[in-house]
Order: structure tokens, then sequence, then C-alpha cells
């Protein structure tokens, strides 16, 4: 799962380097209202980048009828969990792990295969480096250029995968919303291959743009494993659903090392519906695609405001005319959250990101940002 939030007590940048870079996560909408005198239904996130239509109706009604199931087990297989998420891609259950949230996954991958050196492009979610520290790999980073709007290019891509075992892609990437489109990440994917490089791609946002998801040609290889889980998206950060796909081999190994009984059983019902649920998904991509344009066009018109390229349900902008904690601060205190970048490697001071909510709340943002830049 990527729903990250920055602690009010610590927003400064820790360094540049995986180490010492701080885990910062949420969204710790309780500490912001104890932070601020606020109650936190009072309080707009537009730090955590998870759908502002909630969870779907089939998904909430699935999961209370299975409320009467929780004195039984859940079954450890995942077998009619596993089969949804398959149908939904038209693939087949044994290319499908499913766990406690993405986050779960993307540490157990790197715990089952031990690489020795694992490549993470900066800025990116944190979990990467910290998941594959915690499994004893060295960790090498690839920096991305804010002068090509955090673009990746995958010819410098392929020259950087000649010394690593695995490397970690978010596509798109958050914070940046920057995407690598399909061709691209053909590209790349023959690279890893052919230096024999386990490719794992975080798709943890792919749900708003499916047209350039490689979830259906990963499933041909061990090399490529593709993340999803069920948070930005369907709206359920709370469930801590999400899958890994890959080749059946793979997924046999990953299932290994698995813990057993990672998916409770009203969580797996919710997010089987919720795949089920077409007017509710195709809501979703409509409201976020008309938002986010919106949201981007009045930004680019704030003074002292620079805006990045983005696909996902979130934008990346440069505040230049403010300290961003101070118009954190400000916007905190009328019960607005947004998320303090400074502690992605790769980004310093001043970088802001912002989710894409309701066409009312998304007004009532920029109508503040307004009057608070505008002199």
């Amino acid at each position: 799962m990527q729903n990250s939030e920055v602690s009010i007590d610590n927003r400064r940048n820790s360094g540049d380097t995986a180490k010492n870079t701080a885990r910062i996560h949420g969204g710790n909408i309780y500490q912001a209202a104890k932070h601020y005198g606020l109650d936190c239904d009072k309080i707009i996130d537009f730090s955590s980048n998870v759908n502002p239509l909630g969870p779907s109706s089939q998904a909430k009604r699935a999961a209370k009828k299975a409320l009467s199931l929780v004195g039984r087990y859940p079954d450890p297989d995942m077998a009619e969990l596993r089969r949804a998420i398959a149908g939904y891609f038209g693939i087949k259950p044994e290319q499908v792990i499913c766990g406690n949230g993405s986050n779960a996954l993307l540490h157990l991958i790197p715990r089952v295969f031990r690489p020795r050196k694992v490549l993470v492009p900066v800025p990116t979610f944190s979990e990467y480096a910290a998941a594959a520290e915690a499994a004893g790999s060295e960790v090498v980073t690839f920096p991305l250029k804010e002068r090509d709007g955090f673009r990746m290019d995958p010819v410098e891509m392929a020259f950087a995968l000649k010394d690593v075992d695995m490397v970690f892609l978010c596509n798109p990437n958050n914070p940046t919303g920057q995407i690598i489109v399909k061709a691209e990440m053909l590209e790349i994917m023959k690279y890893a291959l052919d230096h024999g490089v386990t490719l794992v791609v975080d798709e943890a946002f792919m749900d708003f743009i499916e047209s350039e998801s490689i979830i259906k040609e990963t499933v041909h290889t061990s090399h490529i494993i593709c993340l999803r889980d069920f948070a930005a998206f369907f709206g359920m950060p709370g469930f801590r659903v999400g899958y890994a796909v890959s080749d059946e081999a793979t997924i046999a190994l990953l299932r290994e090392g698995q813990e057993p009984w990672s998916v409770n059983i009203p969580a797996g019902h919710a997010v089987a519906a919720a795949l089920e649920d077409w007017t509710y998904i195709k809501k979703t991509r409509s409201l976020i695609a008309r938002e986010r344009e919106r949201l981007l066009s009045a930004l680019r018109l704030l003074p002292g405001v620079e805006t990045f390229p983005c696909s996902a349900n979130f934008i990346l902008f440069k505040l230049t005319s403010m300290d961003a904690y101070t118009l954190m601060e400000k916007l905190g205190v009328q019960g607005m959250l947004l998320r303090d970048c400074s502690s992605f490697p790769g980004l310093g001071e001043g970088y802001i990101r912002i989710s894409v909510r309701t066409r009312r709340e998304n007004n009532r943002l920029i109508k503040t940002l307004r009057k608070l830049l505008i002199k």
C-alpha cells in the first residue's frame, strides 16, 4: 500500500540515502486532528492517495455479510480471492498471491529471493529500500531528474541494471506521478531479462489508467513481478489487501515463504465484490481524470507553483513563493492536510503532493491557496 502522510513532528529531510531516510507513512489523520485541535471528520485529507468516493457499496455490503463468518479461520490458500483477481485480469489463480496489503508482499519478495544488490529510483516510495535492507540487500539508487519532469529513461535504466539482482519500480511513480508508458516498460522488462534481473513493478496506482499495465505480460516470465492493492483506487486502505502477479513458479515460491491467514474474511469478500462493481470503477476513473486536470490547471495559474506531469490520483508541485511548512500549517488549521515531500530521498524542501478529491473539496483547496499565495 502507498498511503503516505507526513508526520506532524517530523517534516524535515533526513538525508538522501536509503538507510537514513525516515519511514513516514499514514494517513495519520488522528495525529493531525490532535495537533490542530480538530475532529477527524472535519479534516479533508489531501495527503492520502485514497479514492474520495470511499469503498463501493457492493464492497461494503459484502464485508457486512461476511461478518457472520468471522468465527472461523480464513482460507489459508485464499482460493476464492485469488480466483476473483485472476478473473478480473483474465489470468490463472496460480499466477496470483494475496497478502496483508501490497506492503507485506514487497517485503516478502526480497526476503524470499535474497538479492545481493537492489536498485531503487529516487524519489519514490520509501518501503522499497526498507524492504531490501531488511532482507540484507545492498541498495543503490537511480536518480530521476527534475529537469526531465522525473521521467524514467529506459536506456539509462538499461545501463543501471547491469550490476544489480533486483529493481523496484513504482508505475505511476509515487510521489512524482510520472508514468512509464507500456512500450517503454516492455523495453525495461527486456533489459531486465537480458541481465537476469528480477523486476518488481508496483502498480498501486495503475487502476486509474489500466491501458498501461503490464500484468498480462508479467505472467509469462519468472523475472517479472507486478504488485497491486485495494487502497488507492478502491478506497479500502483499512482492509489491508494487496496482491502480486507473476508466473506460476514464482508465485509458488512466494506462497511458500508467506505467513498463513494473511487476509481476513470480511476483507477478502469486500475486495472480491469491488472487482465486480463496474459502475463504481467507471465513475472513479471519470472523476479522477476530470478533477486531476482541473486541479492541475488551477495550480499552474498560482504564482510560485511549479507542477509536474502526472497520471495517478495525486499531483506533485514545487513551491517557491512560500515555505512549504508554513503553507501546510496555514492549511492544517483550516482542516486541510497536504503531503510534505521533503522526506522522500531525491526531493528537498518545497515539494508538496496533493491527492485528487471531489470537486467541492478541490475547489475549497484552490480557493484557499489563492488567498495565501496571491498577494
